[in-house]
């Protein structure tokens, strides 16, 4: 019973911030049996993103890069801060649509915003300071996206954070040597009342 009214009181905050933000970013979509390595579009609450962005002291000089930014709920609250830009990867053009409609509409928004519609191991990962997975592909997937991370980490040297949300297959992050885990929340704290949540940071220079 007790759950059942924190999933409601949750359910209703999410539906606020929808509705103070004015975007769209709620619903599922399904699992496709023919594309194994991109999970379905999933949200999580407002109030671990929120608590998610507030434990990384964004500043201006930070560019917010959300991998499989679906309908853009985490690129939206992160456009919210006085950052130099935010950044969607979305390999559906339907989303990515979705996401660019509710960046343009965002109430609030303080930096400006770009949605690549493209696969995420095809982007150009010189840039970005913090990295943003909502559990967004399967191992493959991810392991080329940290190839990727890794040669433009070369290209461009700087410290770089990476968020990973239901962290499913972070034994890729635990293998790069270039990386460290610094902290972790478990469900039931910080704000977070649903997925373990791993904060990764680059290790030099």
């Amino acid at each position: 019973m007790e759950k059942h009214i924190a999933l409601l009181h949750t359910k209703i905050l999410n539906m606020i911030w929808e509705r103070r933000l004015n975007v769209s970013t709620r619903g599922v979509t399904g699992y496709n049996p023919n594309e194994p390595e991109h999970i379905h579009y999933g949200t999580i609450a407002y109030s671990t993103i929120h608590a998610i962005l507030l434990s990384l002291s964004l500043n201006s000089s930070d560019v917010f890069v959300d991998l499989g930014c679906g309908k853009g709920r985490a690129l939206c609250c992160a456009a919210r801060y006085k950052i130099k830009k935010s950044i969607g990867v979305e390999y559906s053009e339907k989303l990515s649509r979705e996401a660019e409609i509710n960046a343009e509409k965002l109430r609030g928004r303080c930096s400006p915003v770009t949605i690549k519609h493209m696969l995420a191991q095809d982007f150009d990962y010189s840039q970005g300071t913090i990295f943003y997975m909502f559990h967004p592909f399967g191992p493959n997937v991810l392991h080329q996206v940290l190839k990727k991370m890794k040669e433009g980490f070369k290209v461009h040297h700087r410290s770089i954070r990476i968020v990973y949300v239901n962290p499913v297959h972070e034994a890729f992050l635990t293998d790069c040597d270039w990386l460290e885990e610094y902290d972790r929340w478990k469900p039931n704290t910080k704000g977070n009342n649903e997925h373990s949540v791993s904060f990764w940071r680059s290790k030099y220079p």
